[in-house]
């Protein structure tokens, strides 16, 4: 069929002359061209599917985790610890707390500088000893503090900083000092037979650790201190 110049061609007419030749010839040549293309078309095709249907499938492989001892029960401050209050456990990379204990007897025979409870993963911090002065700087020394009043050790937890007041005059002898450890009335080594409002023990400079003592002397009633929660 032909036409005349101007005359409008139907559309599929249109759309064929619009194609490359290779798509629409009928040449030998031409149709194994369209035949290599459709194959290689298809097993690109089926590369995708086999791709998007089993990659969710596929089992990656598990952090296996690293060994830390935990606490297998409630230990309370100033407690120390037995075979039976730790075992070791495999936790994940990012449930593993910096300097967290790997060896069960790193923790047997400890002291806890506070309440451990049931799961929670051990660190050198949470015992009493130099390694809760750790990182804190050089020249710093663990001072116990006793108090005059308990309300506020509630809200204290060890790593908070305070400052210290001497009763009665209201005199700070201690600023910023990290809290190491709190032992509530009753509690502890210290508490324990005790009248007193509790402790903490604070990492304290030499000199403020001799202003503590100095205090304490001075004062005529009960010894003890009014502590001052600073916020974050």
């Amino acid at each position: 069929m032909t036409f005349e110049r101007g005359e409008e061609r139907p559309t599929g007419t249109r759309l064929r002359a619009a194609l490359p030749s290779v798509l629409t010839s009928s040449s030998r040549r031409a149709r194994w061209r369209r035949t290599k293309a459709l194959r290689l078309l298809s097993a690109l095709l089926a590369a995708i599917a086999v791709w998007v249907v089993g990659s969710p499938l596929v089992p990656h492989e598990a952090d296996a985790g690293q060994p830390v001892v935990v606490v297998t029960r409630d230990v309370a401050i100033g407690s120390t610890l037995s075979a039976q209050d730790v075992r070791l456990e495999r936790r994940g990379s990012d449930q593993r707390p910096p300097r967290a204990l790997d060896r069960v007897d790193g923790a047997i025979g400890r002291v806890a500088a506070g309440s451990l409870a049931e799961g929670e993963i051990l660190t050198a911090a949470r015992f009493q000893g130099p390694p809760q002065l750790a990182g804190l700087g050089a020249g710093r020394v663990a001072v116990s503090v006793p108090l005059v009043e308990s309300g506020l050790l509630a809200a204290i937890r060890p790593a908070d900083v305070v400052e210290v007041l001497a009763a009665g005059t209201g005199q700070t002898v201690a600023s910023n000092a990290p809290v190491l450890s709190v032992e509530r009335p009753g509690e502890g080594v210290l508490g324990q037979g005790g009248d007193g409002a509790g402790h903490v023990v604070l990492a304290l400079t030499g000199e403020e650790a001799s202003a503590v003592a100095a205090a304490i002397t001075a004062q005529t009633g009960p010894a003890g201190f009014v502590l001052a929660l600073r916020g974050a």
